[in-house]
C-alpha cells in the first residue's frame, strides 16, 4: 500500500517533451525536408537551363560550320577562325578537339593538354548520340564547377574531329547559395513562429496543472478546505470546477463523518450510562423492591434493545461503505402483519415516554417476497426517528394501504418538522437536519436502502413545525381476503 502523501515515480515524458517530439520535432523534419527538396529541384532547374543553354551554342556553332564542299584545310581553317572570333568568349570556352581527344585551339587562347577532355571526347565517341554532357562535382575543391557539351563533328573537318563548349557554374552556384540562404530564412521564421506560439500554449496548460496538481495534493493530505479559485476557461476551467466540487463534497462529507462519530459516541454512551444506572441501582435495592426492580429491568431491556438496533445498523452502515452488500433472507411474508409485529417491539417504549402510536392493521393478507428481520428493522429506525422528536402526549400515526400494486406504510409524527431546503437531504449518510436533536444520520439512509433492495422506495414529507411523514412500499406479491 502506497503511504500517504508520497510521490509515486513517473515514467516518460511531460507536456513540454510530447510537444517538442509530436509537433516541433515532425515540423522541424518536415521544414528540413522541404528546404532541400525545393533547392534540390530549383539547382536541377539552373542545371536544365544551363545545358539547354550550352546546348544551344553547339547547335548554333554547328550550323555555322564550313561548307563540306570545301577541302579539309579550308575547312579547318574555317573552324579556327569560327573558335577565335567566338563571341561570347566571357561566358563560355569553345574548343576544338583532335581524334585524340587533344585540345588543338580554343576561344581563351590556352591550348594545354587536358585529361578531363580528352577523357569527355572517349565518352561522346563511344555514346549513340555522339554527344557528352559533363557537370563537374561542386564538392570537389580541386576543380572549377563547370557544365561542358562534347559532340563529334560528322563528318570530321580535317584535324579537328570534336567541338567542346563549357560554362563556368559559379554564378548558379552563388544564386542557389543565396536562394539556399532564403529558405533557411523561411525555415527558421516558421521555428520560431511554432515556438513562440507553442512555448505559451504549453505554459497555458503546465502552470494551471501544476497549481492543480498542487492543490490535489493538500487535498489527498486530508486539507480539504484549500481551493483552486477558478480563474481558467475551457477544459481547464472544467477540470477546476470539478476539482473544487470535489472539495467541497470532500469537505461536506468530513464534516459529517466528524459529526457522525460524535453523534454515535452520544448515541451508544446515553443507553450505556442509562444501562449501568440502573444496574447499579437494582443492585443496591435487590428484589424486594418489586415496583422499581421491574421498572429498572424494563429499561435495561429497552436500552439493551436500543444498543443493539444501533449496532446493526453500524454493521450495516460499515457493509455498504465497504461497498459490500447486506445480507438478505428473502421469503414469503404477510406485510401488514410483519409490520405490526415490528411496531410491537417499539410500542412499549413508547408508552414508558407517554407517546401512543396509534395504527389498525388492516384484515386484508398482503403477501410480499421480503426479509422479515429487514423490515423489522426499517420500521424500528423510523419510529425510533419519530419517538425522538414526539413530545409526551403528541400520537404518532401509522398507515397502512395499497396502492398500483405496491403495499404502503406511512409514519407521521408531530414533531418539529423539517426545513424544506433539508428534506431530500435526510435520507443522505451522515446527514442531520440542522433542528435534529440527536442521532447518527445513518437511520433514514440504510432504511431507504433496505426498501430498494426490495423493490420499493422510501420517500419524506416534511413541514417545518408541523410534523414529518415517512413513507415506504414494497411490491405486492399476493392479496388475500381474510
Amino acid at each position: 500500500m502506497r503511504e500517504k502523501g508520497s510521490k509515486r515515480k513517473r515514467s516518460g515524458v511531460g507536456i513540454a517533451g510530447r510537444w517538442f517530439y509530436v509537433t516541433f520535432l515532425p515540423t522541424l523534419l518536415t521544414v528540413l525536408v522541404s528546404c532541400f527538396s525545393i533547392r534540390y529541384l530549383v539547382q536541377q532547374n539552373y542545371l536544365a537551363q544551363a545545358e539547354q543553354a550550352v546546348d544551344f551554342r553547339i547547335r548554333s556553332t554547328v550550323s555555322m560550320l564550313p561548307s563540306a564542299s570545301l577541302s579539309r584545310r579550308d575547312r579547318y581553317d574555317g573552324l579556327v577562325e569560327l573558335v577565335e572570333d567566338f563571341s561570347e568568349k566571357d561566358q563560355f570556352e569553345f574548343m576544338l578537339l583532335d581524334a585524340n581527344g587533344s585540345i588543338l585551339v580554343t576561344s581563351s587562347g590556352f591550348a594545354v593538354k587536358d585529361p578531363l577532355t580528352e577523357q569527355n571526347y572517349q565518352t561522346a565517341l563511344n555514346d549513340p548520340s555522339r554527344s557528352y554532357t559533363y557537370v563537374s562535382d561542386p564538392s570537389d575543391e580541386s576543380s572549377e564547377h563547370i557544365m561542358a557539351i562534347t559532340r563529334i563533328l560528322v563528318p570530321d573537318y580535317g584535324d579537328a574531329s570534336a567541338i567542346r563548349i563549357s560554362s563556368s557554374l559559379i554564378g548558379i552556384d552563388k544564386e542557389i547559395d543565396e536562394f539556399t540562404k532564403m529558405l533557411i530564412a523561411i525555415g527558421s521564421v516558421i521555428m520560431l513562429l511554432i515556438t513562440l506560439t507553442g512555448l505559451p500554449f504549453i505554459r497555458s496548460i503546465t502552470r494551471p496543472l501544476k497549481q492543480i496538481g498542487t492543490v490535489a495534493g493538500k487535498i489527498a493530505q486530508g486539507d480539504f478546505g484549500t481551493r483552486i479559485g477558478n480563474r481558467y476557461t475551457g477544459e481547464i476551467g472544467d477540470l477546476v470546477d470539478n476539482i473544487d466540487d470535489m472539495a467541497d463534497a470532500l469537505e461536506q462529507s468530513n464534516r459529517l463523518k466528524n459529526d457522525f462519530i460524535s453523534s454515535i459516541s452520544h448515541e451508544i454512551r446515553t443507553p450505556l450510562t442509562s444501562i449501568k444506572g440502573w444496574g447499579e441501582t437494582l443492585n443496591a435495592v435487590g428484589p424486594e423492591n418489586k415496583e422499581l426492580f421491574s421498572q429498572g429491568m424494563g429499561i435495561i431491556i429497552n436500552e439493551t434493545e436500543r444498543l443493539s438496533l444501533m449496532v446493526e445498523d453500524l454493521l450495516d452502515f460499515s457493509r455498504l461503505e465497504g461497498n459490500s452488500e447486506l445480507a438478505f433472507n428473502f421469503a414469503d411474508l404477510d406485510f401488514f402483519l410483519e409490520i405490526g409485529d415490528a411496531i410491537l417491539t417499539v410500542e412499549q417504549r413508547a408508552k414508558q415516554l407517554g407517546i401512543p402510536l396509534l395504527y389498525q392493521i388492516p384484515d386484508e393478507t398482503i403477501v410480499v417476497r421480503a426479509d422479515k428481520n429487514r423490515l423489522r428493522q426499517v420500521m424500528s429506525n423510523i419510529l425510533d426517528n419519530a419517538i425522538k422528536y414526539s413530545s409526551q402526549g403528541t400520537p404518532i400515526e401509522i398507515g397502512f394501504s395499497t396502492a398500483d400494486g405496491m403495499g404502503w406504510v406511512s409514519i407521521t409524527d408531530h414533531g418539529p418538522g423539517i426545513p424544506e431546503d433539508e428534506v431530500e437531504k435526510v435520507t443522505e449518510r451522515y446527514y442531520r437536519a440542522s433542528n435534529s436533536v440527536y442521532g447518527t444520520g445513518i437511520g433514514l439512509s440504510l432504511a431507504k436502502d433496505i426498501i430498494e433492495a426490495h423493490g420499493g422506495s422510501l420517500s419524506v414529507t416534511s413541514k417545518l413545525g408541523s410534523g414529518t411523514t415517512v413513507s415506504f412500499s414494497i411490491p405486492i406479491k399476493t392479496v388475500k381476503e381474510s
